[in-house]
C-alpha cells in the first residue's frame, strides 16, 4: 500500500499565493484557488499565507465576495476583517451560552468566571462599535439601529458580561451581585 507524504504548509501556501496573485484584483473562487491541493492542504496553506507570506510580501490575502485575492485595496481588506470579526462575535456568544451562562450564582462570582465574562464583554462591546460604524455584513432592522456609541465606551467596560445588551436580548442577564 502506497503512502502519501504530507505536503508542507509552506509548499501549499506558495502554490496558492502564486495562483491567486496571478489572477489580480478579481481573485479566484475557492474551487480554482485550491488548485491540486486537498481541502486540508488548502486550509493549512491559507494559514501559512496569513501567518508568514503576507508580512513577507507586505500584501493582504483576503476572501472578498467569495473570491480569494492578494490585494492592498482597503475596501476588500476591511470587508474581510469585518466578516471575520462577525464570526468571532458569534463564537463568543456560543462560548458564553455553552459554558458560562448556566453556572450557578456561586460559580458566577469566581475570579476565573468573572475574568472570562469581562473578556467576552469586550468582544461584545467591540462588535457593537463596529456595527454602529456600519461594518455589519447583514443590514440591521430599523428598530435595532442605534445612535453611535459613546466614545467613553471605546475602552472595554469593567462590568461583567451579563450587563451586555447582547446577552440581555436573549434573556440571559444573570449577573451575580458582588
Amino acid at each position: 500500500m502506497a503512502t502519501t507524504r504530507r505536503k508542507p504548509a509552506h509548499d501549499s501556501g506558495e502554490e496558492i499565493w502564486d495562483r491567486v496573485a496571478k489572477a489580480g484584483e478579481d481573485g479566484l473562487p475557492r474551487d480554482r484557488a485550491i488548485g491540486r491541493n486537498t481541502k486540508s492542504q488548502f486550509e493549512r496553506g491559507k494559514g501559512w499565507i496569513r501567518d508568514v507570506k503576507c508580512a513577507a510580501e507586505k500584501k493582504s490575502f483576503v476572501r472578498y465576495h467569495d473570491h480569494y485575492t492578494v490585494t492592498l485595496d482597503p475596501d476588500k481588506c476591511t470587508a474581510y476583517a469585518a466578516e471575520r470579526m462577525q464570526s468571532l462575535y458569534r463564537q463568543a456568544v456560543r462560548i458564553y451560552k455553552s459554558s458560562l451562562k448556566e453556572l450557578p450564582p456561586e460559580s458566577q462570582q469566581l475570579l476565573t468566571v468573572t475574568l472570562l465574562s469581562k473578556q467576552l464583554q469586550a468582544i461584545f462591546d467591540g462588535m457593537e462599535i463596529l456595527q454602529a460604524a456600519g461594518f455589519s455584513r447583514k443590514p440591521q432592522p430599523p428598530s435595532l439601529n442605534r445612535p453611535p456609541p459613546n466614545p467613553e465606551r471605546l475602552v472595554p467596560r469593567a462590568e461583567a458580561a451579563a450587563d451586555s445588551p447582547h446577552l440581555e436580548q436573549a434573556g440571559e442577564n444573570k449577573r451575580a451581585t458582588p
